[in-house]
């Protein structure tokens, strides 16, 4: 019994001084910090240390404060440790910063150099004065000048690397001793064993030229290319041997020898496919594309082979392994092809993981997906999936990631997202080439809380254009696959209207009012298929005519329609396709049942084709054809409804109208383009800047009696122009700059009106 009260008291005693002991604790550490200290440094001052940290005098001890401290002191880039101490003082405690400074370099010199400047060799180096000196990086930057030089011709150039230390300093000089030698000239190449080809279309391969400066990386390079174009003409043996150089006596000239045993060119006889249950033997020949009978092509023969995983993958066999053997027939001069195929299972997609939406809702990501869980790895539509998720216009990039889980047949799929600014408040002024200099205020937000809704607030004002537009859109209408969209709009613009008096081009300028608004209804058929209906109502007024024939159509008319449009879509990017097409049909029937006085029927086709060529120079193809017809009570189709073709969206290098077709426009419209784009600036495997070189050509004509398919200068004649320009990618939209060349222009149009300056926004197609 006294036992066990002994042991409540003790234990009772053992948690009061513990109490008291945490209670003192939290009570030191609650001391105002009264000195902070900085110790160790020498070359950084105390004030340049205390400057980045956040702990000041007065402030209560903070550890976690304290740590990001350290951190910062860290993150100078200056030392090679720092650590903390803490001491009591007067009323408080005092900090002390431990630094430990890296040498930093007090000097950069370089010896022995007569080709290049100091200052040049300084900008090739990555190490500067007063900054960190690392051992690693003085190598690196060593073989920086040696490839400098090389690169010049200088093979023989030595560069050494030196450093002295002054240990009171704590400083280090860097001396760099150069020896150039001399430079050397590429005298002649011998290509030795060379029969089956003039040895003339061999040396055109290469870029190693004579009277050129050697380059090993180059040579290496041509090498490589030299055993391809021989495999690729069916010399599946074909050896490249090691090169041999020789060097004049003042080694100033250098002769290479390129040993190469050719071999014999093989055919294919035959090709089989053993252990293929998913797929015919016969499928697989059509898919692999090197067929016998045929010379023997390398690039043929790999391209094939990644056929065959293809078309596995998108069945979701991604761990299937193709491996060809081939045979050869030396004597026959023919090779079998035998493929052993190793299926093993299909692999389904165990979960689906997004990364990196901090502000798109998750939902909106998932609805793109063309494949979900438990679906199989379908390679081809997660590769779709991919760009659907990146044309939504939210993200800078969308990567792909399979990872493995603890189940041999399932594998995770992960998204990775990088987004990108989608909203745009901005008061400004800009330049359009139709419109002239305009003041701009627009708030406008393509992904609205996330959710992926576009809204938008604009004003634009300017000597040319008045506009109001207020514009909504849901991509998703109640979670389906259904959109809907409304604008309200109210737009003044000062028109041209360019006519032909006699020999001479004349113009006149009148108003024209606009407005009203729209609401549409769509639906997404598939991946690639999409249809909407759209009415839209407006009122549109003419005045202020300046010519007697625009007079005549001075006033006010009601435009009530409906459109009907239906498209196909594959291009990869909407915003820059390098592959794929859009077509596009659209009917719109104004009047009628639907009121208003304007009665009309308008069709328009619109066919877009993108194909790569190499590496990310794109060709694209355009035509675009359109009707219209007035109908019921009204005599003529209305001038603001009618076509005109020319300007920076349809033929560039003429004005936007009068130069091509009527000057009142025409009911019958025809363009055709053709772009070749390229990159010029890329940022992040993405292009922001690229190039483009362009013809166009069109017409249009007020009767199907006048269309006149010919180009040519005359009336009615189609034109054709030529230019160049360049595409500059924001975050917002692309901005683009072309100049065109009007080939077709009337013998009375001066030069300096023969070419156009276009400034927009937007792709042209």
């Amino acid at each position: 019994m006294f036992n066990c009260e002994l042991k409540k008291i003790v234990s009772l005693c053992l948690v009061l001084f513990c109490s008291c002991l945490v209670i003192g604790v939290k009570s030191a550490f609650a001391q105002v910090i009264k000195e902070i200290e900085v110790a160790g440094n020498k070359t950084i001052t105390s004030r340049e240390i205390i400057a980045v940290m956040e702990v000041r005098k007065g402030d209560e001890f903070n550890e976690d404060s304290l740590n990001e401290d350290i951190r910062n002191i860290y993150n100078l880039g200056f030392f090679e440790e720092v650590s903390l101490e803490v001491e009591p003082c007067k009323k408080g405690i005092k900090v002390i910063f431990k630094v430990e400074e890296k040498t930093l370099i007090k000097r950069i010199d370089f010896k022995g150099n007569k080709k290049f400047s100091n200052k040049k060799l300084q900008k090739e180096i990555n190490l500067k004065e007063k900054e960190s000196f690392d051992r690693k990086k003085m190598e690196e930057d060593a073989e920086k000048i040696t490839v400098l030089y090389k690169d010049k011709g200088y093979a023989d150039v030595k560069v050494e690397s030196f450093t002295t230390t002054q240990e009171k300093e704590g400083l280090v000089i860097l001396t760099f001793f150069i020896t150039e030698g001399n430079r050397i000239i590429i005298k002649g190449i011998n290509l030795s064993g060379v029969k089956e080809f003039p040895v003339k279309k061999i040396l055109k391969k290469m870029k190693t030229k004579r009277k050129k400066v050697y380059k090993e990386e180059l040579l290496n390079t041509d090498l490589k290319e030299l055993e391809l174009f021989y495999r690729q003409k069916g010399y599946i043996e074909v050896e490249i041997l090691e090169s041999r150089i020789n060097y004049n006596p003042e080694r100033t000239e250098m002769y290479i020898e390129i040993p190469i045993n050719e071999g014999h060119q093989f055919k294919v006889e035959e090709i089989t496919f053993s252990g293929n249950t998913v797929f015919e033997g016969e499928f697989l020949k059509k898919k692999f594309g090197v067929f016998s009978g045929k010379i023997f092509d390398e690039k043929k023969y790999q391209k094939g082979i990644m056929n065959i995983q293809s078309v596995y993958a998108e069945k979701g066999y991604i761990r299937m392994e193709a491996n060809p053997q081939k045979e050869l027939d030396r004597e026959r001069k023919l090779v079998n092809i035998n493929f052993e195929i190793i299926e093993r299972g299909r692999v389904y997609i165990d979960r689906v993981y997004l990364e990196g939406n901090t502000i798109t809702k998750e939902y909106v990501i998932r609805r793109e997906l063309l494949i979900k869980e438990g679906d199989p790895f379908n390679v081809g539509l997660i590769r779709r999936t991919q760009e659907k998720i990146y044309n939504l216009g939210f993200f800078e990039d969308v990567k792909v990631d399979v990872e493995q889980t603890d189940v041999l047949d399932k594998a995770d799929l992960v998204l990775s997202l990088v987004e990108k600014k989608t909203g745009l408040a901005s008061v400004g002024a800009g330049y359009s080439s139709q419109d002239g200099v305009l003041g701009t205020m627009q708030v406008s937000q393509t992904n609205l809380l996330g959710r992926g809704q576009k809204v938008t607030l604009l004003w634009e004002f300017g000597e040319k254009k008045q506009n109001y537009e207020i514009g909504f859109f849901e991509p998703w209408l109640f979670g389906t696959r259904s959109s809907f969209g409304c604008n309200v709009f109210d737009t003044v613009r000062i028109k041209d209207y360019v006519y032909t008096e006699g020999d001479l081009e004349k113009t006149d300028r009148y108003k024209e009012g606009r407005r009203g608004g729209d609401l549409r209804v769509g639906r997404r058929l598939s991946d690639k298929y999409s249809t909407s209906l759209t009415y839209a109502y407006e009122e549109v007024e003419i005045y202020d005519t300046d010519s007697e024939y625009m007079q005549s159509q001075e006033g006010i008319d009601t435009t009530s329609s409906i459109t009907e449009y239906f498209a196909r879509d594959s291009r990869d990017n909407i915003f820059d396709a390098s592959k794929g097409s859009k077509n596009s049909i659209s009917v719109e029937v104004a009047g009628g049942i639907l009121g208003g006085n304007n009665n009309f029927t308008k069709g328009l086709f619109s066919s877009s084709w993108f194909f790569p060529t190499f590496w990310r120079f794109v060709l694209g193809f355009h035509g675009e054809f359109g009707r219209v017809e007035e109908f019921g009570s009204s005599d003529e189709v209305p001038i603001y409804e009618r076509f005109y073709v020319g300007g920076a969206e349809s033929v560039r290098g003429y004005d936007y109208r009068g130069q091509i077709g009527p000057s009142e426009g025409g009911k019958y419209m025809t363009v055709f383009n053709v772009e070749y784009k390229f990159p010029i600036v890329m940022e992040r495997g993405r292009t922001i800047l690229q190039g483009a070189i362009f013809a166009d050509v069109g017409g249009a004509w007020l009767t199907k009696d006048a269309i006149d398919l010919k180009i040519g200068s005359k009336d009615g004649q189609m034109k054709s122009g030529v230019g160049a320009g360049i595409r500059f990618k924001t975050p917002v939209f692309p901005i683009r700059l072309d100049w065109g060349y009007g080939l077709n222009h009337k013998d009375s149009v001066v030069p300096s009106n023969r070419h156009q300056w276009y400034f927009t926004i937007g792709q042209v197609f």
